[in-house]
């Protein structure tokens, strides 16, 4: 894969124009395709644009779902269960403390790592666990986190969540799952930053952890 840079001058054009495209009804794909093959923009790129751009139909909902830890309090009586995209959340999370995430025209905070299906469990995982744990507790949050079973090490990753989770007396759950995507998608409180899961009809809350960890930070 190609490592080349490409001047910012030149993505932000490459945004208006797959913005332009996608409102007019366009797939991502393929707009993407057609206008990063255009200004020759190389596919590591790329994750700049599909991840930051959405159309105004996407932005209309996702910002109609999202909701701060705060808010969701004064809806919720009982202790707030959140149903987290492990992966997806704690790629995020690494990339936070690593000062790599930018707040996307959704209103979403993303990290662009492209290392969903490669994740190797580091010296950040347990830094951004404890994180996201002392934020909970804070909050008295019941997490649940799903990590996809496809990924390697899921087992191991779940185990650890649990384990420290029990280690900060933290009510929660850590599930290695086949079906991630599908039971986020049945869930009202979810953590994440995948479109596709908070556009789902059962997805009524959305909260950005990495938005609520640089509120605290």
């Amino acid at each position: 894969m190609s490592t080349k840079k490409v001047d910012e001058r030149i993505i932000e054009e490459a945004k208006k124009d797959f913005k332009y495209l996608i409102d007019r009804g366009y797939r991502k794909e393929y707009a993407l395709n057609v206008v990063c093959n255009h200004y020759r923009i190389p596919k590591n790129e790329r994750i700049k644009i599909i991840r930051t751009v959405h159309s105004e139909e996407e932005i209309k909902i996702i910002k109609s779902k999202l909701i701060s830890i705060e808010d969701l309090k004064k809806l919720k009586s009982k202790e707030i269960e959140i149903n987290i995209d492990g992966y997806n959340v704690l790629i995020g999370v690494e990339a936070f403390l690593k000062g790599r995430v930018i707040l996307c025209d959704d209103g979403i905070y993303r990290d662009f790592e492209g290392v969903y299906g490669k994740y190797k469990m580091s010296e950040y995982t347990e830094k951004s666990l404890n994180l996201l744990l002392k934020l909970f507790k804070k909050h008295n949050i019941k997490p649940t986190f799903y990590f996809d079973a496809q990924v390697s090490k899921s087992g191991e990753l779940s185990k650890m969540t649990k384990n420290f989770m029990e280690e900060n007396n933290i009510n929660g759950d850590a599930i290695c799952t086949k079906h991630c995507d599908k039971t986020l998608k049945e869930k009202e409180v979810v953590a994440t930053s995948d479109t596709i899961i908070i556009k789902s009809p059962k997805v009524r809350y959305v909260v950005d952890l990495i938005k609520e960890l640089k509120v605290v930070k």
